[in-house]
């Protein structure tokens, strides 16, 4: 993410923290679908030069679990406080794109409001 690199010393705690929670979010829900632990937590905040890399990371098992399974699958999964969740896949994935998109928009008006000009984080250019 070229325009958060570039102006990182800029960006307020509320910019590091959103885009943090959504490489970890994605992540997490990647680890339960593979019915791995996760290496972070929701909130964690990321150091910037693991963000391309974590991104990079979660696209790339996305992709691979897709093209592994039938999203009419169900799965079971602890939230984060511990307790027992079934959802169909489909859903998680969905899941996983609107939360995503929801916080982006948020940064992008964060960014607008520090007078920088936000990336294009539709998916299709965003990735």
């Amino acid at each position: 993410m070229k325009v958060l690199d570039q102006h990182y010393d800029e960006l307020n705690d509320f910019i590091k923290r959103s885009y943090s929670h959504i490489l970890n979010v994605h992540h997490i829900w990647i680890a339960r679908l593979e019915g791995k632990e996760p290496e972070s937590f929701s909130f964690d905040v990321l150091p910037t030069n693991y963000w391309s890399k974590l991104a990079n990371q979660n696209y790339l098992q996305t992709v691979e679990y897709l093209e592994n399974i039938d999203i009419k699958d169900h799965m079971s999964y602890h939230d984060e406080e511990g307790v027992v969740m079934e959802k169909d896949v489909i859903d998680v994935l969905y899941h996983i794109l609107n939360h995503s998109v929801h916080h982006r928009a948020q940064i992008s008006r964060e960014l607008r409001q520090l007078g920088i000009e936000p990336p294009a984080f539709n998916f299709i250019a965003f990735h």
